[in-house]
């Protein structure tokens, strides 16, 4: 590790950007993804290498996680040319047959030291008391990178790619339903949908086990960002949503037990994961209110109220928000031992519902989606 990287930092370095961004089968010919006929032309792959350099350089963010990455060392060559020396993938794609791969994967790529990196794992263990199967894995495996970050020390990054909404059965899985025609469609979608919403739902609850044995071990703030594939308001997210129903009868810890309702919604919070996004507009609607105090008129506030959240995926014509950056207790400032604050919110949809084909035809069917934050000092 280069010491000069976190040496101490002026005012401009106490703000830091994240991005996260799945990047549509990132794919260096003559690769294919998924089917032989999937191969990108130089002239598309040097398309979508440039949507993604302009991308990156515009926006200058600190750390960048990446899904659905096919070719992580051409990303990382890429991401390196633009000023990002530290890149971590763990994981490999799957070959299927000869160049045609499946199952992406994730990386990050950070301007500051990548100090310890992990591909995480289920817990045996919670596997087994679920009820699933022994052979159950992430579909995609979550990478968790440390970086150290200049004044606000290391801070734990983890990667995710959730398990899609598609059928999670196919002919191969179960040869035989029992039906024939639109019944056997039909029936086929039904339960392997239902299948893909049990992963993803286990994928979340053994994912946010991993990160709380982490976070009890060493302390640190953490980020955790990626496509989840579903919305946060999904019960199947129950894991990340902090919408914790207490029940003081299921509480069995001594010290918990003799906490007061604040004190121990205190604590308990200190443990939860909370959306950057909300923390932001949170922190937007306490601004206009203080300066409406200070100025003891409401008309020196804008009281519109703020635009909804933008889709960052479309189905058709129906948008979702897919893609999300959520953060540990130490970037909201209304917990007790907050490190920082939320400060911009953005996400990227222009090349989803203005696109022009020469600039974006080979871009990416997600919006990115960047948090910054300001560190207290």
């Amino acid at each position: 590790m280069d010491l000069n990287d976190v040496s101490t930092a002026s005012s401009s370095e106490l703000t830091f950007s994240v991005v996260s961004i799945n990047l549509f089968n990132f794919i260096e010919p003559p690769y294919a993804y998924y089917d032989f006929e999937n191969i990108y032309s130089d002239k598309q792959w040097q398309k979508k290498c440039a949507w993604l350099s302009e991308f990156i350089s515009h926006n200058q963010p600190d750390i960048i996680a990446f899904q659905e990455v096919f070719s992580p060392d051409a990303l990382a060559r890429l991401t390196e040319s633009l000023g990002y020396k530290y890149f971590v993938a763990l994981d490999l794609p799957e070959v299927v047959s000869d160049y045609v791969y499946r199952s992406p994967v994730v990386a990050i790529a950070s301007k500051y030291p990548i100090i310890d990196s992990a591909n995480v794992s289920p817990d045996p263990q919670w596997i087994n008391q679920l009820g699933l199967a022994e052979s159950f894995s992430f579909s995609r495996k979550p990478l968790r990178a440390t970086i150290l970050l200049p004044v606000f020390g290391p801070c734990d990054c983890y990667v995710i790619h959730l398990k899609s909404k598609r059928s999670g059965v196919s002919r191969d899985d179960i040869s035989e339903s029992g039906l024939y025609g639109g019944a056997d469609f039909v029936a086929r979608q039904v339960l392997g949908r239902w299948a893909s919403s049990l992963q993803r739902g286990s994928e979340s609850a053994l994912l946010c086990h991993q990160m709380l044995m982490r976070r009890q071990q060493t302390q640190q703030p953490f980020m955790l960002m990626g496509d989840f594939n579903d919305t946060m308001g999904s019960e199947l997210l129950a894991a990340f949503n902090n919408q914790l129903r207490v029940y003081r009868s299921d509480i069995e810890d001594p010290r918990l037990v003799k906490l007061g309702e604040t004190s121990l919604m205190a604590e308990l919070q200190q443990s939860s994961l909370f959306d950057s996004y909300e923390l932001f507009i949170d922190a937007t609607k306490c601004n206009a209110t203080l300066a409406q105090d200070e100025f003891e008129s409401s008309a020196l506030v804008d009281e519109q109220p703020h635009p909804a959240r933008q889709p960052t995926h479309y189905y058709g014509n129906s948008g979702s928000v897919l893609d999300y950056i959520l953060v540990s207790s130490e970037f909201n400032p209304t917990q007790q031992q907050n490190l920082a604050h939320i400060i911009d919110y953005k996400t990227f949809d222009r090349h989803l519902v203005r696109p022009d084909y020469e600039r974006d035809s080979d871009s990416t069917d997600h919006a990115p989606v960047m948090m910054s934050f300001c560190v207290r000092t």
